[in-house]
C-alpha cells in the first residue's frame, strides 16, 4: 500500500488537505486493479499548525503553561514545568481536564472565567492545584483567550507558596508593629514640611488631652509652647536642609501643662508623592526635671562649699583621696592621689588615719571630733565617715565630710548670701529669656485667635498687601511680624513706623528720606524707612493718622514701587511688602474725605480683623500665667498660684485696652504680691460689664476717670485716654458728655490731677 498527503486547490471551496492511500486489489478476471481512499484532513492539519504555534513558549517558559479547550477544559498541550509541578507525565495530563487538578474549577467558575475572557481577553486568578501525590500548593494563574482556527485558553501558572509565606510573615509583623505603636506612649507620627500632622498614634495624643482625630487637626506649631515656636521654625528649616534632625521640643497640653519631648525625625522623599517627615518623640519631662534638679542641687552644693569650712571626700582602701569638694580648703588642692600622712605628716594625721581605718575594718560609719593642723594653726573638725561597698558587699573605701566647727556660723551666713544671689540671678535670667522669646510671640488658643493665625498662614507666602484692623492693644504688630516671619522675605529686614508717633512735619522725611540741603537742618542725606525695607517688609502702624498730603506718595509706592526722596529728583525703585494697621474706621474716614479712597483699596487687599480680648476670654488664663511669670521673674519674686476667684474676675472684665491693659494690670498685681499667691485684683474688676454707650455704668465711669487721671486729660495720641481704652476719640468725648466729666479737672495746671 502507498500512502501520502496532498494539498489541492478547488475553485469552489479553496485549498484542502487530503490523505491519499493506494493499495492493490485482486480481480477475478485477472486484471490488475488499484483501490484509492481519499480522506479530507484539512481540519486536523489546521489544528496541528495552531498547536505548533504554542510550542516555543511552552518549551522555554519557566512557569507552568497549559493549552486548554474552552468547552471541555481538556488539556491540549502542557510544558515540562507543568508536568514537574503537578507530578504527572505529559501523556497523563493530556488525558485529563482542569477539573482533575483544580477541584474548585466547577461549572459556574468555568462560565465566569469564559465570560471574563470574552470581555477582556485576559483573566488573573488564584487557586489551589492538586499534585499526583495528593499534596496541594497555591498558584497564581493568568489566562488568555487565543483565537486561531478555533478558541484556545492559554494558562500560565506560578507556584506562590513562598510568596504566601512571606505575605503571612509580613502581615504578622505589621500586626505586631501596629499593636506596639498603638499602645506605645512614645509619639510615632508623620508630618509634612509645613508642620501639619499626617498621622499619629493615640497614646501621646491623649497624654496631651486630645483624641487622635482632634490632635491631627491642630498645626504642630500651635502645640509648641509660645516661647519656643521660633525654635520649631528652625527645626523645620533644618529638616529640609539636612534630611534629619533630633533634639528637644517643649509642647503644651490642653490643660496648659508643659511637656518636654525628645525627638528623632527623618525626611523621606523616595516612594511618596510629597516629602514627609517620619519621626518618634519620647516624653522626657520627668527625666529633664530630675536632671535639672540634680544639676541645680550639685551646683548649689559646689557653690555652697566653695571657700567654706566643709570638705566632702572619697578615699580608697589605701586612704588615698579619689575626689574632693572644696579643694581650696587648706591642703586639698594637692590631695588627689595622696594620703593624709603624705600631706600633713604621720604624727599630725595619726588620729585621723586611725578613725578612717576603724571604718574600713568595721564597715560601719563613725562620727568624731578631730584636731587637724594646717597653716600653722590647729583646726577642730567634726568628721563624719561612712564605708563604701562593692557589689559583693566588701568595703572598698570610705566617703565622708569634715566640718570646721569654729566656722559653721560663718558658713551659714555665706550660704544664705549665696542663696539670695542665686535667686536674684535666676529671676534676672528668666526675665531676660521671657523678654527675648515671649515678647514677639502671639499667645492664645481660642478659635478667634486661631482664625487670625490661619489667615496669616494663608496670606504670608503670597507677598500681598495686608491691612490689620483691631482695637488698640490687640497685638497688631505681633501679627505683622508673624506675616513677615512666614513669608519668603523672612531673611530680610522688618522695618516699622508708627505714623501717629512722628510729627507730621517730619513724617515725609522719616518715610521717604531726604537729600542733603532739602530743608534747614538737612546737613546730610537720609535714607527713609521705605528704602531701608527694600527686599523686606515695611509695617505702617496707625496708618489712619497718615497726613492727606503724604497719601498720594504712599499710593505711588504701592502701585509703581517707586518714589523720590524729599528734595531729590532721582526716582528710586524698591521691592517692599507693606503691612499696615489701624484702630480707626477707615471706611468712615474715606467718607469724611480724611483718607484717600484709592489708597484705602490698595491697602485693603487682605484685611485681617484682630479680635478684642473680650472676644477671646478663653485665652485670658494663658495670658495671665505668661505675664505673671514674666513680671515676677523681673522683680525677683516667685509667684506660681492664681486663685480661682482672681482668675474669674480677670476673665469677666471688659479690658477696653485689651492685652496691653491686661499686662499692665498683672504687673500691678505682681507688685502688690508678697508671697507665692498672686494678689487680688483691684475692686473695679469684681463684676463684669458690657461695653457700649447705651449701657454705661458707674463702674465704666470710674474706669474712664482713672485713665483720664493717668493721661492728665489727654484724649488723642498714642498714649492718650482713647488709645488706652481702645475706643475712638469721638466715642470717648460722647461718653464724657454723658457722664458729665470735665477734662480740665484732669489736666496739668488745673490744681488737681483728678477728682477729689
Amino acid at each position: 500500500m502507498v500512502k501520502f498527503e496532498k494539498r489541492h486547490n478547488y475553485p469552489a471551496i479553496g485549498e484542502r488537505d487530503f490523505s491519499v492511500s493506494y493499495f492493490p486489489i485482486e480481480d477475478p478476471t485477472g486484471v490488475e486493479r488499484v483501490a484509492c481512499i481519499l480522506q479530507d484532513t484539512t481540519g486536523r492539519k489546521e489544528a496541528e499548525r495552531s498547536l505548533q504555534l504554542f510550542r516555543t513558549p511552552l518549551d522555554h517558559s519557566n512557569d507552568a503553561v497549559e493549552v486548554v479547550d474552552p468547552e471541555t477544559l481538556r488539556f491540549l498541550d502542557v510544558n515540562e514545568k507543568a508536568c514537574k509541578d503537578l507530578g504527572y507525565t505529559r501523556e497523563e495530563l493530556l488525558a485529563m481536564t482542569v477539573f482533575d487538578i483544580d477541584p474548585n474549577a466547577d461549572e459556574p467558575c468555568r462560565r465566569a472565567v469564559l465570560d471574563g475572557l470574552r470581555d477582556s481577553g485576559f483573566v488573573m486568578k488564584q487557586s489551589v492545584h492538586h499534585r499526583k501525590d495528593g499534596s496541594t500548593f497555591p498558584v497564581e494563574s493568568s489566562l488568555k483567550l487565543v483565537r486561531l482556527d478555533r478558541d484556545y485558553i492559554v494558562t500560565v501558572s506560578r507556584d506562590i507558596t513562598e510568596r504566601k509565606r512571606a505575605e503571612e510573615a509580613l502581615r504578622s509583623s505589621e500586626d505586631q508593629y501596629r499593636d506596639l505603636v498603638d499602645h506605645s506612649e512614645d509619639l510615632v507620627c508623620t508630618h509634612d514640611l509645613d508642620g501639619r500632622l499626617l498621622s499619629a498614634n493615640p497614646a501621646p495624643a491623649r497624654l496631651l488631652g486630645y483624641e487622635v482625630d482632634e490632635f491631627l487637626q491642630i498645626p504642630m506649631r500651635d502645640l509648641i509652647v509660645p516661647e519656643y515656636r521660633g525654635l520649631f521654625d528652625e527645626y523645620l528649616r533644618r529638616i529640609k536642609e539636612n534630611g534629619s534632625d533630633k533634639g528637644l521640643l517643649c509642647v503644651m497640653a490642653r490643660n496648659g501643662e508643659v511637656r518636654t519631648w525628645e525627638y528623632n525625625n527623618t525626611l523621606r522623599t523616595e516612594g511618596v508623592d510629597k516629602p514627609i517627615v517620619r519621626g518618634m518623640a519620647h516624653d522626657v519631662t520627668e527625666k529633664r526635671r530630675a536632671e535639672l534638679g540634680l544639676e541645680q542641687s550639685e551646683e548649689r552644693f559646689r557653690v555652697a562649699l566653695k571657700d567654706s569650712p566643709i570638705t566632702v571626700f572619697n578615699q580608697d582602701r589605701e586612704l588615698r583621696y579619689t575626689w574632693i569638694y572644696n579643694p581650696q580648703l587648706y591642703w586639698q588642692h594637692e590631695a588627689i592621689g595622696k594620703t593624709d600622712a603624705e600631706i600633713i605628716g604621720p604624727k599630725e594625721a595619726a588620729s585621723l588615719v586611725e578613725l578612717k581605718l576603724r571604718v574600713l575594718q568595721a564597715g560601719v560609719g563613725l562620727r568624731e571630733d578631730v584636731v587637724i593642723p594646717g597653716d600653722g594653726k590647729n583646726y577642730s573638725f567634726d568628721i563624719w565617715i561612712e564605708p563604701l561597698f562593692s557589689a559583693d558587699g566588701s568595703v572598698i573605701g570610705i566617703t565622708g565630710a569634715a566640718m570646721d566647727v569654729a566656722r559653721l556660723r560663718e558658713l551659714a551666713d555665706r550660704l544664705q548670701d549665696t542663696r539670695d544671689k542665686l535667686v536674684q540671678e535666676k529671676s534676672y535670667l528668666e526675665s531676660e529669656i521671657q523678654a527675648e522669646l515671649g515678647f514677639e510671640e502671639i499667645i492664645g488658643q481660642s478659635p478667634a485667635l486661631r482664625e487670625v493665625l490661619k489667615n496669616v498662614k494663608v496670606v504670608a507666602p503670597t507677598d500681598s498687601t495686608v491691612l490689620l484692623l483691631g482695637e488698640t492693644g490687640t497685638g497688631k504688630e505681633l501679627v505683622a511680624r508673624s506675616v513677615h516671619a512666614l513669608s519668603s522675605r523672612h531673611d530680610q529686614t522688618f522695618i516699622k513706623l508708627n505714623c501717629a508717633a512722628v510729627p507730621s512735619g517730619l513724617l515725609e522725611s522719616e518715610l521717604f528720606g531726604h537729600e542733603r540741603g532739602a530743608f534747614t537742618g538737612a546737613v546730610s542725606q537720609k535714607v527713609g524707612r521705605i528704602e531701608l525695607a527694600d527686599k523686606g517688609t515695611l509695617f505702617l502702624d496707625e496708618i489712619g493718622e497718615l497726613p492727606v498730603e503724604l497719601q498720594p506718595k504712599l499710593l505711588r509706592v504701592l502701585q509703581d514701587r517707586e518714589f523720590e526722596r524729599l528734595g531729590g529728583v532721582q526716582t528710586l525703585h524698591v521691592d517692599v511688602r507693606i503691612i499696615s494697621a489701624t484702630n480707626r474706621d477707615l471706611r468712615q474716614d474715606v467718607a469724611d474725605k480724611r483718607f484717600r479712597e484709592d489708597l484705602f483699596y490698595r491697602l485693603n487687599v487682605f484685611p485681617i480683623d484682630l479680635p478684642a480680648l473680650r472676644e477671646r476670654r478663653g485665652d485670658i488664663p494663658i495670658l495671665v500665667n505668661h505675664f505673671m511669670r514674666k513680671h515676677s521673674a523681673r522683680m525677683g519674686k516667685h509667684i506660681d498660684v492664681v486663685p480661682a476667684e482672681t482668675m474669674t474676675a480677670l476673665q469677666n472684665w471688659n479690658w477696653l485696652g485689651n492685652v496691653r491693659e491686661l499686662e499692665n494690670m498683672i504687673e500691678r498685681m505682681v507688685i502688690l504680691t508678697k508671697g507665692r499667691v498672686l494678689a487680688a485684683p483691684p475692686v473695679e474688676l469684681d463684676a463684669p460689664q458690657e461695653i457700649g454707650e447705651d449701657n454705661l455704668t458707674e463702674m465704666d465711669r470710674e474706669h474712664i476717670m482713672r485713665v483720664l487721671h493717668e493721661t492728665h486729660g489727654v484724649l488723642s495720641g498714642m498714649d492718650g485716654a482713647a488709645a488706652r481704652l481702645g475706643i475712638k476719640r469721638t466715642t470717648l468725648q460722647s461718653m464724657l458728655k454723658r457722664f458729665g466729666i470735665e477734662l480740665h479737672d484732669f489736666r496739668r495746671g488745673s490744681g488737681t490731677f483728678g477728682p477729689s
